[in-house]
């Protein structure tokens, strides 16, 4: 069957149905018809700066912008969500859904000349098990052994089936390093992938990374450029000012700029994707947290549509569940009422009728008016909140590593199945969920899920789940959808949304 990327909505059960069978293609890039200059560097502002290149231990999916980069997946996603070949050319499970055989591409090679086959597969999936601060560990963990049937065909064998797997090996669980670097250990200054383009000279840590484009690229129709040369930036303003004075060529919008942007006249790519504004609660570091009452009303002193109207400037929807209208797992469970008086009387039957403290984190920039919106909603029903900031790379380690903040204002760029989100939100070992809380009906369903051949039965129960996450909230407080947008100077071509919230730039080009 062959893979064409022309969904206009991400429909999992259509996904999952063809997860099922042998899938085989071209990838998700597109080459546009539209004159574009070979020899063109495209200069891209981003926000997040990871802190190493190594696709396993980097611990934000933030930083898939600039790792996919260098390095493909065994799996890619097409903008619209929809899993499409990638260094596997198509995979199919066993009929007990125990085993996932991969059938991989024949003659790519890595930036360093050697040869991609079973091995290296082999030796990248038992390097993310095993490495020391694995950030794909949890991804992998249904992975009991890793066969190599042939130089291009690798045998997946599971603990039990895990319907998500293919999805996750389109993230960084899936990105290929040279066993050669892994065998270097150095791996997070010199990465050396398979991907479109590779590193040029060495990455100057939260300042730039340059790019260059890699000869011997299975796909050379997706490079349109001879080069990328990514900044960055935490301040949204800088950005887009870099934008317009010619700067750079590219980069994200936040909901605050979008406006402007469009006023200066730069060309715009926007849309929803299955990314979520969320506070993250780590119910061990504060009492009132640990009582359902206290949570719920919380939900019920917060006010999401002015968040969303005065807070984002429009650019948002307002949620209380994880999955978007149209998508698999949206349930029909109706979305809070904001009712102040109903979240006094709440926090009075748990014992909090003069409130409590809260300590809010986030990092500089626009989640912080976020932050402050919600503290002052929270403040009319008696919960003393103090906002405070903290730089990314502290901050992703304070949520997930040390896990020694009271609360989180974050946005969760989401992931390619629904699974993913669940597994590192919601469930009590999830990396993004610190107090590592979750309802006993939430991790049951969430197992039956994970198992679940039927589309259509795996969909009812990811319904069943969104409904249990709005009748008994937990961690994370869901606030709004998130709005994906990236300005370009108007020689940019091929830039397009991408339902994941992380563009790659399969196809990108400049015109002459």
């Amino acid at each position: 069957m062959t893979w064409q990327p022309t969904l206009k909505r991400w429909s999992f059960a259509t996904v999952l149905a063809v997860l099922l069978m042998a899938v085989t293609a071209c990838s998700p890039g597109s080459s546009s018809s539209v004159d574009t200059e070979e020899k063109a560097t495209l200069r891209f502002v981003y926000s997040h700066a990871p802190a190493t290149l190594d696709p396993a231990t980097s611990n934000s999916a933030y930083y898939d912008v600039p790792l996919f980069l260098m390095f493909d997946r065994l799996i890619h996603i097409s903008p619209e969500g929809k899993p499409v070949p990638g260094l596997a050319e198509s995979w199919t499970y066993s009929k007990d859904g125990k085993t996932l055989s991969l059938k991989l591409r024949d003659g790519v090679k890595f930036h360093d000349g050697t040869q991609f086959n079973s091995d290296a597969v082999k030796a990248n999936i038992e390097y993310g098990l095993t490495v020391k601060a694995s950030f794909v560990k949890t991804d992998l963990q249904s992975i009991s052994n890793v066969k190599v049937v042939d130089p291009l065909r690798v045998d997946l064998e599971l603990k039990e089936t895990d319907v998500a797997l293919v999805a996750k090996l389109s993230g960084r669980a899936g990105a290929i390093a040279s066993p050669a670097s892994i065998e270097r250990g150095d791996l997070g200054t010199k990465p050396v992938g398979t991907g479109m383009y590779q590193i040029d000279g060495d990455y100057q840590v939260g300042v730039k990374l340059d790019v260059k484009q890699f000869d011997g690229y299975w796909d050379p129709k997706a490079q349109m450029l001879a080069g990328v040369s990514m900044s960055f930036n935490t301040d949204p303003t800088a950005a887009l000012n870099a934008i317009r004075s010619s700067t750079v060529d590219a980069g994200y919008l936040r909901d605050s700029t979008i406006d402007p942007a469009k006023s200066a006249g730069l060309n715009i790519v926007e849309g929803y994707g299955v990314g979520f504004g969320a506070i993250v609660i780590n119910q061990q570091l504060n009492k009132p947290l640990q009582d359902p009452r206290v949570v719920k009303a919380i939900n019920l002193a917060i006010n999401r549509e002015d968040i969303v109207s005065s807070i984002l400037f429009g650019y948002g929807k307002p949620a209380n569940q994880p999955f978007p209208e149209g998508s698999a797992g949206r349930s029909d469970a109706p979305a809070y009422s904001h009712d102040p008086a109903e979240a006094k009387k709440l926090l009075a039957a748990a014992g909090y009728a003069n409130g409590f403290d809260l300590t809010l984190t986030n990092a500089p920039g626009p989640n912080q008016r976020v932050s402050e919106a919600v503290a002052a909603q929270l403040e009319k029903v008696g919960i003393r909140v103090k906002v405070k900031n903290l730089e990314g790379a502290a901050l992703a380690q304070g949520l997930s590593t040390t896990k020694n903040l009271e609360a989180v204002t974050t946005v969760w760029t989401g992931r390619a199945d629904p699974s993913l989100t669940l597994e590192q939100m919601f469930l009590p070992t999830g990396i993004t969920n610190p107090g590592g809380k979750a309802s006993e009906k939430l991790v049951s369903l969430y197992q039956q899920q994970r198992n679940e051949l039927d589309p259509a039965k795996r969909a009812e129960l990811l319904a069943q789940i969104s409904t249990e996450i709005v009748e008994n909230p937990g961690s994370p407080i869901i606030l709004f959808q998130s709005v994906n947008a990236v300005a370009s100077a108007k020689k940019v071509t091929g830039l397009q949304t991408w339902q994941s919230g992380k563009l790659e730039f399969r196809g990108v080009g400049l015109t002459k």
